[in-house]
């Protein structure tokens, strides 16, 4: 894993601080409110599930082949994708020079691919047979309010957190699971999976609610993770700005069926 930048992340974090300091002047009534605009992701009624855009670049050729959708799979199995509205992010806590203002950073990305093979157990019950989402990490883009500067200049400091240069993506794979059937009101149900980011697999269990939609399902889910058990050097005790290893991932994933070519049970 590579350094931080910390000339940036100086840079950063300094102009934060004044923001934050001139805030805490001001009282903290503007932040609370610009913290409500990062809302997490929630299930939303709607008519129809967009279906998915091609995008022929050579980047997203190389995203969509890491997680590609099976040329065939078991006659009992559907299978569905991730279509256009799918988008995956992160929540990080954050501390700027030993300020103790709370900030949350989240940033989010659409550049997400996947696939997911369900088979239909009985009238009320389905599996997961199996799943696999992938996620760009250099288009991760802050959403987050922060005082005294963009939150955007956060993100070039991605590459250095997360050594996308070797390991431009992050991948779930999603193991089997038995799970009531899905209906046009929000199921909650726990997924067990692997995360595998910067090089570094491990278990995960992904909180999910599920809703049927005309043409489709809708999710929304989350899954807690440290850091520091996949590697990731995030800034810490040293630095001018200090963020908590346990971050959230979330994500939102509108489910599009496929008619395929069926393969052998």
């Amino acid at each position: 894993m590579r350094g931080v930048n910390r000339r940036r992340l100086l840079l950063l974090v300094v102009a934060a601080a004044a923001g934050l300091v001139l805030l805490g002047i001001l009282g903290a009534a503007n932040y609370a409110a610009a913290q409500r605009r990062a809302a997490a992701f929630s299930l939303k009624p709607t008519s129809s599930v967009p279906r998915p855009t091609a995008t022929p670049s050579a980047v997203a050729n190389r995203l969509q082949a890491t997680c590609a959708t099976p040329a065939s799979i078991a006659r009992a199995d559907d299978l569905w994708v991730a279509g256009a509205g799918t988008m995956a992010g992160y929540r990080a806590h954050e501390t700027f020079l030993d300020i103790t203002l709370p900030h949350e950073a989240v940033a989010r990305t659409d550049q997400v691919v996947g696939n997911l093979r369900v088979r239909q157990l009985g009238p009320a019950k389905i599996a997961i047979q199996g799943g696999c989402f992938a996620v760009e990490l250099n288009t991760l883009t802050s959403i987050d309010a922060l005082p005294g500067r963009r939150a955007q200049d956060r993100d070039e400091l991605y590459g250095d957190f997360l050594d996308t240069r070797d390991y431009p993506y992050a991948v779930l794979t999603l193991h089997r699971t038995e799970v009531p059937v899905f209906s046009s009101r929000p199921q909650h149900v726990i997924v067990a999976g692997d995360l595998s980011v910067a090089g570094a697999t491990h278990p995960v269990a992904v909180a999910v609610d599920a809703q049927t939609v005309a043409g489709g399902v809708q999710a929304v889910g989350s899954m807690a993770i440290d850091a520091h058990d996949f590697g990731i050097r995030l800034p810490g005790e040293g630095d001018p700005i200090v963020v908590d290893s346990h971050l959230t991932l979330e994500f939102l994933l509108v489910l599009e069926h496929v008619d395929h070519q069926t393969g052998a049970n």
